[in-house]
């Protein structure tokens, strides 16, 4: 086993609870923080770099499922187990859904046992991770700029190719999870700054008061706690690429500062009156109209027009349907157990995927994908009833609705429609893509063609 010392912030609103939990975490070397609360965890969160966060799901203010839907959309790689202390299954399942990692039932007596066992299960699957990245030299996120089959995505790698040798900043527009920093990567990799560094920072889960410290560096004594100087992350990214993703949640005082960089090349660390020099590529990245947060004076115009000299659109994944059975096909080998068989796709449950709209993209997709993997006892394909499952319950497309079911022939028939459109009419491509038999597709077509 591992014997990693995993971050860990517990939060609840019972002083008995935080000292059990964080007795049985300290017992097995983990470092540790608490919250009373759910809005002094978030405040934490955005101060501090965690690996896990435990929660309780019942809690006055902010509770535990806000909290779990802040780091989903925020800090995806922070693994969240939940509490609750009124044995309600329910909910425990309705947030595993929602992202949550595990959950556990506050028994009375309530001892650290449980929270041991499932550490050492989280510890397993983060050895899992670096096992499966370090396969694949470069993990998930490189894997996914590949599998990128529909004319949407074409598009723009043929836009990134085109953009990425230019020294110009860049701006990344696109829904939560639809990959931006995996266009942002992929920017940094294709360009002449390739062998530098890519630096990225999501200017939203950063505070406020310590945003500027982190892009600019600071002097030692500059403000309580600066014990020594620190170069920020402009000083790392020298002769390399910057990412700020979430450019639209950067304080005034911040986008002054930013602007100046831009313009001249030059900053200055808190609390110094030296002027630096760094030779960065900005590429910055949102989900947020930023034309409409100018016209609210809550971004400056200036700084717009000199972050997006070149715009890149991400099309969210329901406008690129094509893609997800290749995303589908990489991520189940890239979560596939040590010693067990990638599990595949059937033609029923690439439908319901692609009848599924994706509100939270690839993102939300990998997730899915990745509690299916780990969490199904089953080594054979994946099922409809175990994606009906593993769905949020919000979910429509795989339940009864008179307006929007439709019948799994019609689904079927148009994603078939789409891939083979994607492909260009092969129809061999279309067939290895969704991953049927050649005459299987030929028969489909011809069954399809009659009935119209």
């Amino acid at each position: 086993m591992s014997t990693e010392r995993i971050r860990t912030l517990i939060i609840d609103d019972e002083e008995f609870v935080r000292l059990v939990v964080e007795q049985a975490l300290r017992e097995e070397g983990c470092e540790t923080r608490t919250a009373a609360g759910g809005q002094q965890g978030l405040d934490l969160l955005r101060s501090g770099d965690y690996d896990c966060v435990i929660t309780d799901l019942r809690m006055p203010g902010v509770d535990g499922r806000a909290v779990l839907r802040w780091v989903k959309e925020h800090q995806p790689d922070v693994d969240v187990i939940v509490l609750t202390g009124h044995g309600d299954v329910k909910d425990a399942v309705a947030a595993i859904k929602d992202g949550a990692w595990d959950f556990l039932i506050k028994d009375t007596p309530f001892d650290g046992a449980a929270v041991k066992a499932a550490l050492a299960k989280l510890r397993t699957l983060r050895e899992l991770r670096r096992e499966n990245l370090a396969a694949r030299h470069g993990g998930y996120r490189q894997e996914l700029v590949v599998t990128g089959i529909s004319k949407a995505w074409r598009a723009l790698e043929t836009r990134i190719a085109q953009v990425a040798p230019s020294h110009a900043p860049v701006l990344i527009q696109g829904e939560t999870g639809s990959g931006k920093e995996v266009v942002a990567r992929r920017l940094h990799a294709l360009s002449r700054r390739a062998a530098g560094p890519c630096i990225a920072v999501n200017c939203g889960a950063v505070s406020r008061e310590l945003l500027e410290s982190e892009l600019f560096g600071y002097e030692k004594g500059a403000f309580t706690g600066a014990t020594a100087a620190k170069p920020g992350l402009i000083a790392a990214a020298d002769g390399g690429s910057l990412f700020l993703d979430e450019v639209g949640e950067m304080p005034g005082p911040m986008q002054v500062s930013l602007l100046r960089f831009l313009d001249c090349n030059e900053y200055r660390p808190v609390g110094s009156t030296r002027t630096l020099r760094a030779d960065v590529r900005m590429i910055c990245a949102t989900n947020r109209d930023l034309q409409e947060l100018v016209f609210q004076g809550r971004f400056r115009d200036d700084l717009l027009y000199r972050i997006n000299t070149v715009t890149l659109p991400v099309p969210p994944l329901r406008e690129r349907p094509e893609d997800i059975a290749p995303l589908v096909s990489h991520m189940l080998e890239r979560f596939r157990l040590p010693g067990t068989a990638a599990r595949i796709l059937t033609t029923e449950s690439l439908a319901a995927m692609t009848a599924y709209p994706w509100p939270g993209n690839v993102r939300e997709l990998r997730n899915v994908i990745e509690r299916l993997v780990l969490m199904s006892p089953n080594s054979g394909p994946l099922t409809r009833d175990e994606l009906a499952e593993a769905l949020p319950r919000s979910s429509k497309a795989l339940a009864a609705d008179d307006e929007t079911q439709r019948p799994l022939e019609d689904i079927e028939r148009l994603h078939i429609e789409r891939v083979l459109q994607a492909c260009g009419g092969n129809k061999t491509k279309a067939a290895q893509t969704l991953q049927i038999d050649y005459k299987t597709l030929l028969a489909k077509l011809k069954k399809y063609e009659a009935s119209s």
